[in-house]
């Protein structure tokens, strides 16, 4: 009863009834027709027929409100179908999960969910968290402690038309763990996602206001560079941060003709698309994270960072730096 009503509250708004509708169709899951029913209602009508579709809806929605990813390339670079996950490679790919969270002390039982919408394929890992103890308050005054394994979910992108899947994870650890079991399992090679750098913001030194053009990308109105952050390490690991509502504006205002000195190390952007009155943010982080408020954003944003140069391609042959790996692996913002 109590999962139940967990699962049913999480799927019951109107988009949630018109995705589950969706599935129950696709599924010939034979539903009572009530005309009355409201989300909550369709909800608690597909858990009693089959709970396992409520679960899965429920996994898809928390992967697509994820919005920061950390990006690694395919071997081939080039456009390909993701391979199908069936029972039998799915189940090499949670025991391989399991057994790399059983020895760091996040038990068993782990599931991966997979949702197709080309060009991408989202997946869904829910896996157990470390052990945590709390104290819980109770009625009568007093308090106890509670000792239990919290839930997690991970969640990963593949774009079939790049060949490159994004990861948002909370450790190198388990970035590492999915690149090689996603690579071996459905690639047939775990080193198929090296690590390799994907972003540069150098357009924004080398060519000022003008990377920011965007009149040969339909969809997008303009874009404003609102922050940067700049990396000048050293003994006490100095860095810089720049904001205003629109840097470059500010920086001709002042008679200065570009940016300070130095490379960035990450950028804030305000993007207007045709389809908002407002404009929404992009964050890219050398050398491979981007985050977005809307993930639908990305394929307009991707076209427009990859006509101004903030794209960078990987050759074929190119050799993985160990350091950068780590770098990469290591970023868990």
């Amino acid at each position: 009863m109590i999962d139940a009503l967990y699962y049913v509250h999480e799927t019951s708004s109107t988009e949630d009834m018109e995705e589950l509708q969706a599935k129950v169709a696709g599924l010939g899951i034979a539903i009572a027709d009530d005309p009355d029913a409201n989300p909550s209602d369709y909800a608690i009508a597909v858990w009693n027929a089959d709970p396992s579709v409520i679960q899965e809806r429920h996994a898809e929605a928390l992967a697509k409100r994820q919005q920061h990813f950390d990006y690694f390339a395919g071997r081939t670079g080039r456009s390909r179908s993701f391979p199908a996950v069936d029972t039998a490679n799915r189940t090499l790919i949670e025991a391989a999960f399991d057994d790399w969270f059983e020895e760091h002390k996040r038990g068993r039982g782990c599931r991966l969910f997979v949702f197709r919408q080309p060009p991408h394929v989202w997946l869904l890992v829910r896996h157990g968290r470390s052990m945590r103890r709390e104290a819980s308050h109770w009625d009568d005054g007093t308090s106890k402690t509670e000792f239990y394994r919290p839930q997690q979910h991970d969640v990963l992108i593949y774009d079939e038309k790049n060949d490159e899947i994004g990861v948002h994870a909370e450790t190198k650890g388990e970035k590492s763990l999915y690149l090689r079991t996603l690579g071996g399992v459905l690639f047939g090679d775990e080193d198929y996602f090296p690590v390799a750098k994907k972003y540069t913001l150098a357009p924004l030194v080398e060519h000022g206001a003008a990377a920011l053009n965007c009149a040969d990308v339909d969809g997008i109105e303009h874009v404003k560079l609102v922050e940067y952050r700049q990396y000048w390490g050293g003994e006490h690991r100095e860095s810089e941060v720049r904001r205003a509502t629109d840097i470059f504006a500010a920086l001709t205002s002042r008679g200065a003709d570009h940016m300070m000195g130095g490379l960035p190390s990450a950028a804030v952007f305000r993007v207007k698309f045709d389809d908002s009155p407002k404009e929404r943010r992009v964050v890219i982080r050398a050398p491979a994270s981007a985050r977005y408020e809307r993930n639908e954003d990305s394929e307009l944003v991707e076209q427009w960072l990859r006509l101004r140069g903030f794209l960078l391609r990987r050759p074929p042959d190119e050799e993985v730096d160990d350091a950068v790996t780590a770098k990469v692996l290591d970023s868990t913002r």
